[in-house]
């Protein structure tokens, strides 16, 4: 009786990852939800999670863990195993890299040299990836619109009515929407305008 309970106790504590992982977390297609893994038995599981939230799962050998919205770094996910005659195991612990998203964000720039002979950061516009919709609105600090964007390759030049703007601070206001996405996110901001 003894040796069968040993093998079922010891079973529990392979990890279906390696011992640190890396996760993108992105909201277009809920990689932000990730799920941890010990083989199943007759045991009970104590899960911990830094910097996660536990959606689902807590108490059995498999938890899905919510990462959205948690900063960029290391955070250590960990299990303990009682068998259900009560023996304590040891704890098995997992390094997760939380990492920006390469493939989901948006990037705004706080400034921009139209007509500058360098040829460098003439134009203002967004940079993102993965973007399926977008409009911009651009404002002069009388809350006059000067400027729209209706895509992610558009840019303002500067100018209003073909004529030069002058070096200024102006207003915009970002709505767009993800790949797969069927609600619009906002952003607003200020773009200084340098000549």
């Amino acid at each position: 009786m003894k040796r069968l309970l040993f093998i079922l106790f010891l079973v529990p504590f392979l990890f279906y990852a390696q011992d640190t992982t890396t996760v993108e977390v992105c909201t277009h297609d809920q990689t932000h939800l990730q799920t941890y893994s010990v083989t199943n038995g007759p045991n009970q599981y104590s899960w911990s999670v830094a910097g996660g939230f536990i959606e689902s799962g807590d108490g059995t050998n498999s938890i899905v863990v919510n990462w959205l919205n948690v900063p960029y770094s290391m955070y250590l996910v960990q299990v303990s195993v009682v068998s259900n005659v009560g023996c304590p195991g040891n704890t098995v612990q997992l390094w997760v890299d939380i990492d920006e998203c390469s493939y989901d964000g948006i990037y705004v720039p706080n400034s921009f040299t139209p007509q500058d002979p360098d040829g460098v950061n003439d134009v203002f516009q967004p940079i993102g990836n993965n973007i399926e919709d977008l409009q911009m609105y651009i404002f002069n600090r009388w809350g006059e619109m000067i400027y729209e964007i209706h895509s992610i390759n558009g840019s303002w030049d500067g100018t209003y009515k073909g004529s030069p703007c002058q070096q200024d601070v102006y207003v915009w206001f970002l709505e767009y929407r993800f790949v797969g996405n069927d609600f619009y996110e906002e952003i607003r901001g200020h773009v200084t305008l340098v000549r």
